[in-house]
């Protein structure tokens, strides 16, 4: 009898962590990167300050930064989770649409052909993501610019965010 009652409570408890790492991995799953790939191209340092301003446009840094250049594929479905990005993030949408979606759960799309154009910038502490709502993959281009870090630190997952309904 005292084996049949130790048995059930391992069952219960082996039932209770089975029934605990599926809600883990589903309420994680909808911040952790899915079909979303970021494939870093070349990394380098801004190791003094840049000032310069150009044609109408600035670039400013005041301290050294930390440079990359990825190609980021993200298939049809597939997302980034809930992100953000020290410094900023220049991204250029070679193929296909990414929907950005920020923290308070307004969105645009960018692409070849699309009314918001094919280039997108990000920064700040806020949440986003990025996704892939189409039929046919993503492909882009990203130059992060990132105070530097060792090693250095292009992006910060944002596992707390609730994410939009």
């Amino acid at each position: 009898m005292r084996v049949l009652g130790s048995k059930k409570k391992w069952i219960a408890a082996t039932v209770a962590m089975a029934v605990i790492a599926t809600f883990v991995t589903v309420a994680l799953g909808s911040h952790t990167p899915f079909n979303f790939t970021t494939t870093p191209l070349a990394t380098g340092n801004l190791a003094n300050t840049v000032k310069l301003n150009s044609d109408r446009v600035k670039f400013q840094t005041k301290e050294p930064t930390d440079v990359r250049v990825a190609r980021i594929d993200i298939a049809p479905g597939g997302y980034s989770g809930w992100h953000h990005h020290p410094g900023i993030v220049i991204i250029t949408v070679l193929s296909g649409a990414v929907t950005f979606t920020h923290s308070d759960c307004s969105s645009k799309t960018y692409g070849p052909g699309q009314p918001d154009g094919a280039v997108f910038v990000e920064g700040g502490d806020e949440p986003a993501q990025a996704s892939n709502e189409g039929t046919t993959p993503v492909v882009s281009y990203a130059t992060f610019i990132a105070p530097h870090a060792d090693p250095p630190v292009f992006r910060i997952d944002d596992h707390d965010f609730p994410g939009c309904p």
